[in-house]
């Protein structure tokens, strides 16, 4: 079995990422009993058709089993930065053993280079591996989020 790597289009994988999208519901997301799983696909699709979003996917076989999209825009502040910020980033947990993680995010960083990006931006939760990952890879922690419902 081999795993590819594609940049493919949110319009043409929105029905296959459903069954992936709850496993990473219901494994990172925090306050469930107040957030509810309901993705604005339309608003994804205008961004997307607009050039400033970017999904990119892991497939096993042609199944889909991991994910990772960005929000490619220059930076308001910088308007010469081109910046991608990583929205989600998924991949099974039947195939995080190996390099298949690493290979996703490198085919990433890959591909937003080609679309101009000088900085690419992703977010982590605190207790799983993804930050030790990134550090590996030479990324420096920039900032903390904190977040409280009102």
């Amino acid at each position: 079995m081999m795993i590819t790597f594609r940049k493919e289009f949110l319009c043409e994988v929105v029905n296959e990422v459903d069954a992936l999208l709850k496993l990473h519901f219901e494994e990172l997301t925090r306050n469930k009993d107040r957030v509810k799983l309901d993705p604005i696909w339309t608003d994804y699709a205008a961004l997307e058709q607009a050039g400033r979003f970017h999904v990119f996917t892991a497939r096993e076989d042609g199944v889909l089993v991991g994910y990772s999209a960005f929000f490619v825009q220059p930076h308001l502040h910088y308007r010469d930065l081109m910046v991608a910020m990583n929205d989600v980033l998924f991949l099974n947990p039947e195939h995080r053993l190996g390099m298949t993680g690493i290979r996703l995010l490198k085919f990433c960083e890959t591909e937003l280079k080609k679309l101009g990006v000088q900085k690419l931006v992703w977010h982590a939760k605190l207790d799983t591996s993804l930050i030790p990952i990134l550090h590996r890879l030479k990324y420096q922690t920039e900032e903390i989020s904190l977040a409280r419902f009102l």
